[in-house]
């Protein structure tokens, strides 16, 4: 009979492991591995907003997910420290997603641009205001700093109508829709508007539209507001009411404003592969008031005849909580 009375030699040599190092080796594991499960059912749950619209939001912040799946993947990985590994690669992620913006907005001068035969220099600009923003001189002074050929200006109430006079003698041209009862656009433009159009209450997303001339191919300016996530329902009956409203517009057509949803979102993608137009933008523009912007909901779409010049780029925060975009573009003059 063997004896227990006495340890052997092997278990004299071995010393237990404490049982901090333990909760501390599975808390290491155990949030790396938590933040890698959250960013794929993320993406998981993004994908299912092609099935059922309820799930876009998680569309909306598709990148933030995917940066999370990414940065615990590489946690895990690490032979140790896995959880704060990830949580520092994930912070540089959403850091550098931020600055992006700000780095390819450079401005590096006047361009040049080779135009070809028939083809006109277009540069577009698109700023949500924000109702709230009682900053005038602010926003004044970067909308003249950007000086567009047109622009479309949103969440822009009849209160802002000394803006527009103090932009008059550079953007004469100017166009409004406050004799509708909550429609908060306007237009400027350095040429020529006309044939003016709004849609307020009813049952697509509130817009305004005016043409340029000639000199621009006649080409249709529209300016968009839907509503906010997470009312993914009404965004996309929203979109699909536009879009049947556009079956009745003809020539070409450049779309922009603030859709409240990014290029991830189901709205958006509806929007572009149901009118065949070409979306121009993906930086991120939203939340301005705190200088790290992460959502990329103001976009420039165009139809098929129109391209870029240049790369889409933002402007200096104006006192809302959207930054404004801009874009060059080329336009058939006929």
């Amino acid at each position: 009979m063997t004896s227990n009375l006495f340890p052997s030699p092997a278990n004299q040599n071995r010393i237990p492991e404490p049982e901090k190092t333990k909760r501390r080796k599975h808390r290491d594991w155990s949030g790396a591995t938590v933040g890698a499960i959250v960013g794929l059912a993320g993406l998981f749950c993004a994908r299912l907003g092609q099935i059922w619209i309820g799930f876009d939001i998680f569309a909306q912040f598709w990148i933030q997910f995917a940066f999370t799946a990414i940065a615990c993947g590489l946690g895990l990985a690490s032979p140790r420290y896995k959880t704060l590994v990830a949580i520092v690669i994930l912070t540089t992620f959403v850091t550098g997603y931020s600055v992006w913006p700000y780095y390819v907005s450079v401005d590096h001068g006047p361009q040049t641009f080779k135009l070809e035969a028939g083809q006109a220099k277009l540069k577009v600009a698109s700023f949500n205001t924000y109702a709230m923003n009682s900053d005038y001189s602010k926003f004044t002074k970067e909308i003249l700093r950007l000086d567009p050929d047109v622009m479309t200006l949103v969440e822009f109430s009849s209160e802002k109508k000394s803006v527009l006079d103090q932009l008059n003698a550079r953007f004469p041209y100017q166009l409004d829709c406050w004799s509708l009862p909550d429609c908060d656009f306007a237009i400027i433009s350095k040429t020529p508007l006309h044939d003016l159009i709004t849609r307020d209450l009813w049952a697509g997303a509130p817009f305004i539209s005016a043409k340029l001339g000639p000199e621009f191919g006649n080409t249709t300016i529209i300016g968009m507001h839907t509503n906010r996530f997470p009312h993914q329902r009404s965004q996309l009956k929203q979109i699909l009411a536009f879009i049947k409203y556009m079956e009745s517009v003809s020539g070409q057509v450049v779309l922009m404003g603030d859709f409240n949803a990014t290029p991830f979102s189901r709205i958006t993608q509806t929007l572009a592969e149901s009118l065949g137009f070409e979306r121009l933008t993906s930086l991120p523009t939203w939340n301005a008031n705190y200088g790290l912007p992460q959502l990329a909901i103001d976009h420039v779409f165009v139809s098929p005849r129109i391209k870029a010049l240049d790369s889409e780029k933002i402007g200096e925060y104006a006192g809302s909580d959207h930054f404004p975009i801009t874009i060059t573009l080329s336009v058939p003059t006929k």
